[in-house]
């Protein structure tokens, strides 16, 4: 048995020449605001077909985790088919299971497989080397095939079988096949899942559709008993959790975390996920650092109260966020709390509002663009108000394409109002000096302010990512630092080999515009002047110019009516 992570291979990451687009990378170009440039993640063609070549499978099995990146996902059963024509290829993970009618029409596919496979694809493979029919096992979409069914519908019918049940006693599966990766890929660091299920019904979330809401977790030794595997076996230290409602029972997390501290493992723990503020206390806070935990965001999405209830959230609030924030960075761990840009009902001036209260709270955030999931229930509202159509190409839903928009925002107004929130969030105590009268401020002393600014405040090593980082500015010219640029966070391969668009990162230098912009009071925008990605050894620049991009000047407006409500802003409005 072999496993290919194709992620994994960023060596191959790469702009994608447009001679390769495929309609439904044309169509994210045509819509996107500002971008111009598609990246293309992980292991190449050959690299794949190679590794095809050297399996060669009977069965081949495929997840595709995020519906927006079928495409990919697609493409690979399609080589497999020019290179084993006879492998059975099995399709598992959220896409399948939230749209198989989708993912039938693509014939590269066999079988799909929906919900939790664990107990599901054992059965499969057993009936495929028994030659039995396989419409009897739970969990399933499939052509009808002499193969799979004994029916006479050959050519034009379809099963779905009902859906399987949730992996009852998840201490009873066994460890993930460890031995079939290479962790020097993943800089020794790995994904750990101690429970499934979320029990709660957030509008925006699809979780359910896989793991459903009834929630589930391991126990304490098993978890424990896996981390020791991969500290022990493979040098690995560094842990992301990945569940989607990690602190749901609190009496389970301590007793996680006292097993870890008790293992005297000396471990790194991230909440990549997030948890809820529901149930959390200081004590608990002590016990998850106590455990290792380094890093982590609360979910939080808006400051609004009504909106909070609409998004079946109305358990938190900025005040509970801000509570629980100071304990933890109390005791030494970084924290954020996440929001969402652009919420369905939410104008400009409120999503404004939304980033400028928790800037003034002092609590760092990571905005996320507001776009309905298929399987949401959000989507399902997109489809009632006209924003989406049930034939729209399914890769635009990806959340950074900015293909969408809202009910009352177009995508240029999510894509600037998203950027400034970027911003804010960088640097809240650059935008919010009143040490002067901010539109007095030429662009070359805003820039060198806000090099200053960010010197005097540099990134943890733990932190979020940072998308603009800026370094040296001369004139109205500011150079960002090697690591702090949207090309360096896409890892492409350009950067060592040159020859790359020399206006890659135009997101970094809106962002950076966005940030002066909000400190003198007017709109302003940039311009890459120079790229890692075309010329290596060379750091990203832009140049900084008077005058807005667009719906830009309205975002700005909208910024600065929220900055002087919260009494946060450095001009006069």
């Amino acid at each position: 048995m072999s496993l290919f992570d194709a992620l994994s291979f960023t060596e191959d990451n790469h702009v994608v020449d447009p001679a390769d687009y495929t309609e439904a990378d044309r169509l994210k170009l045509d819509r996107h605001p500002r971008w111009r440039y598609l990246v293309h993640w992980g292991a190449s063609r050959d690299r794949l077909a190679k590794a095809i070549e050297q399996a060669d499978p009977q069965v081949v099995g495929i997840s595709c985790m995020f519906t927006p990146y079928y495409e990919s996902a697609y493409e690979a059963a399609r080589l497999v088919r020019e290179i084993v024509p006879d492998a059975l290829v099995i399709f598992g993970g959220q896409h399948p299971t939230v749209a198989h009618h989708h993912a039938l029409a693509e014939p590269a596919f066999d079988i799909l497989v929906r919900g939790e496979g664990e107990h599901t694809l054992p059965r499969v493979l057993d009936a495929f080397v028994a030659g039995s029919p396989i419409t009897g096992i739970p969990g399933l979409v499939f052509r009808c095939d002499p193969r799979f069914c004994g029916c006479d519908r050959h050519g034009g019918g379809a099963h779905v079988t009902p859906a399987a049940a949730q992996v009852p006693d998840l201490d009873a599966l066994p460890l993930p096949a460890t031995d079939l990766l290479d962790f020097d890929r993943y800089a020794r660091s790995t994904t750990l899942i101690t429970s499934r299920g979320c029990p709660f019904s957030c509008t925006f979330c699809t979780v359910h559709a896989t793991v459903g809401k009834a929630f589930r977790y391991r126990s304490p030794q098993n978890v424990v008993d896996e981390i020791r595997h991969y500290v022990l076996e493979y040098g690995v230290r560094v842990f992301r959790i990945e569940d989607d409602n990690f602190t749901f029972d609190i009496e389970r997390v301590r007793e996680l975390c006292g097993a870890i501290r008790a293992s005297g493992l000396d471990v790194e723990l991230h909440l990549a996920n997030g948890i809820t503020v529901v149930k959390l206390s200081h004590d608990l806070v002590r016990d998850m650092a106590g455990a290792g935990l380094r890093s982590l965001f609360l979910g939080l999405e808006t400051t609004e109260p009504a909106r909070l209830r609409k998004l079946r959230k109305g358990f938190t609030s900025v005040d509970k966020v801000r509570i629980g924030a100071d304990w933890f960075l109390e005791e030494g761990v970084e924290v954020g709390a996440s929001l969402i840009v652009g919420l369905l009902g939410q104008d400009l001036d409120q999503a404004a509002q939304d980033a400028c209260r928790l800037a003034s709270a002092g609590i760092r955030f990571g905005p996320n663009p507001f776009y309905p999931i298929p399987g949401s229930t959000d989507y399902e509202n997109c489809l009632r108000l006209g924003i989406v159509s049930h034939d729209i190409e399914l890769g635009l839903f990806e959340g950074f394409n900015f293909a969408i928009g809202s009910d009352l925002l177009s995508p240029e107004e999510m894509y600037w109002a998203w950027v400034y929130a970027n911003a804010l969030s960088f640097w809240p105590g650059y935008v919010f000096d009143r040490r002067d009268d901010g539109a007095g401020l030429s662009l070359d002393r805003a820039l060198v302010e806000l090099s200053a600014w960010q010197a005097a405040h540099p990134p943890r090593a733990d932190r979020f990512e940072v998308l603009a980082e800026p370094g040296e500015a001369s004139g109205n010219v500011v150079w960002l630092t090697e690591s702090g640029c949207f090309c360096r966070l896409q890892q492409v391969r350009e950067l060592t080999l040159g020859g790359g668009p020399v206006d890659f990162c135009t997101l970094s230098g809106d962002i950076v515009a966005a940030g002066v912009a909000m400190r003198v009071g007017r709109p302003v925008s940039a311009r890459q002047v120079s790229s890692a990605v075309h010329t290596t050894g060379t750091p990203c620049a832009f140049e900084i110019t008077e005058g807005a991009v667009g719906a830009d000047a309205a975002v700005h407006r909208a910024y600065l009516r929220a900055l002087s409500a919260s009494g946060k802003a450095p001009v006069a409005v």
